[in-house]
């Protein structure tokens, strides 16, 4: 998935409704939002379910069980447990997601289904082509291990991957949602889908009233990587140009946040990064729930991943007044402007980001420009209102080709 798995919402989000519902279906719907994680859809697809919630429709989420489970079925909604598990490859444990969401489909009958991430995506559009269901939306968050990695298995299951997608998006009436261009354009030049079924919307948006900027803290510059602790964010540059930083004699504290992935086959492993932080080279805070107050500690965010959709971390970091250092790839490259609001660097080159880093430590008001920049960015390009108005804008597009009960 795109962004950061790390940042959480204080309490339901504070929605601004006169906002987002122009272009809203004025009947009543029924939605399904299916997901493969918990947490995930905590920090990142709670402020659009609500928002629908809110404007009278019914809803409903279905998620595997995680320890959030009882937090997400106190928000108002039907909460749903499935047997979705993003981790697993097991033929047998993976027909029965598919076998439990039609099952699931069939009973609930709903109007709009929106699944969220690969495993949803592929399992559940199969499934709600096959029970039948009048629409779907995919958000395609991001494309993984299996897309970014050039292994002997990553290829295999790309064939397998590329195959069941055509197989999957065989829907009708279906809108495939992209967070960055160049996933949308692989997806047509793969021949997955046709250019009537694409939609961009950069990113799940950012709230701009929990994300605000602060002054820089007075003290030794930190320069911080907010994700999951995978191969694949660049947590082993980021921590090579730590080093060759460190080593320089400068005055700079190098922070990683975050927790290990064990589902995940590019995880790093809690002994690797406590032998880091053992070497004086990094900090390791953890998983973090108030990330607009860990930003505020940090002068400078980095993310030098190898691919994304669009990393929350990063507009979150922007809406915070914070620059950036990202790298030169999908999704990543999609929220910066180089030299205006971050740095663009490389993917994999430890020393590119370390000259990064060095012309930011060294320039406090190169930071602070660079910073009210980021800002502007989050503001004007990737609030959550924006998204969600989008977002309603496809259910209202699929919409079209059904209708339910009036609102009274």
């Amino acid at each position: 998935m795109g962004g950061s798995d790390v940042s959480g919402l204080a309490g339901e989000p504070k929605l601004r409704l006169k906002t987002y519902l122009p272009g809203f279906p004025d009947f009543i719907m029924k939605i399904l939002f299916v997901g493969n994680s918990g947490p995930v859809f905590l920090t990142h697809r709670l402020p659009l379910v609500m928002a629908a919630l809110k404007a009278g429709h019914d809803v409903h989420v279905a998620l595997p069980p995680s320890s959030m489970s009882h937090q997400i079925a106190n928000y108002g909604f039907k909460f749903h447990e499935i047997p979705l598990f993003r981790s697993t490859i097991n033929p047998l444990t993976e027909i029965r997601s598919l076998v439990a969401l039609y099952f699931l489909y069939r009973k609930m009958r709903p109007d709009i289904i929106h699944h969220v991430t690969l495993k949803p995506v592929l399992y559940g559009s199969l499934a709600a082509h096959l029970a039948k269901i009048p629409a779907i939306a995919n958000t395609i968050s991001g494309l993984g291990y299996v897309f970014i990695t050039n292994s002997f298995k990553a290829n295999v299951l790309f064939i397998l991957v590329k195959y069941f997608f055509k197989i999957s998006f065989l829907h009708p009436n279906k809108r495939v949602i992209f967070q960055n261009p160049e996933n949308l354009s692989d997806f047509l030049s793969y021949g997955l889908i046709d250019k009537k079924s694409a939609v961009l919307i950069k990113g799940s948006g950012v709230d701009i009233e929990t994300f605000k900027p602060s002054s820089e803290p007075h003290s030794t510059p930190i320069v911080m990587l907010a994700s999951r602790m995978l191969l694949d964010k660049g947590i082993c540059e980021f921590v090579e140009a730590a080093r060759e930083i460190k080593s320089e004699g400068t005055k700079v504290r190098f922070v990683l946040v975050g927790d290990v992935d064990s589902g995940n086959p590019m995880t790093l492993t809690a002994e690797q990064i406590k032998k880091w932080v053992d070497e004086d080279v990094i900090e390791w805070w953890g998983k973090q729930q108030n990330m607009s107050e860990i930003f505020s500690q940090a002068h400078i965010i980095s993310l030098p991943s190898y691919a994304e959709g669009l990393p929350k971390v990063l507009i979150e970091a922007c809406a915070c007044g914070r620059p950036i250092v990202t790298t030169d790839v999908s999704g990543c490259r999609d929220t910066i402007i180089n030299d205006e609001n971050g740095i663009l660097v490389p993917p994999r080159d430890s020393k590119a980001l370390a000259s990064a880093f060095r012309k930011l430590i060294s320039d406090p008001q190169l930071r602070k420009r660079m910073g009210k920049a980021g800002r502007k960015i989050a503001v004007n390009e990737f609030s959550i209102e924006i998204v969600i108005q989008k977002t309603f804008t496809v259910y209202q597009d699929l919409s079209k080709s059904f209708n339910t009960q009036p609102f009274q």
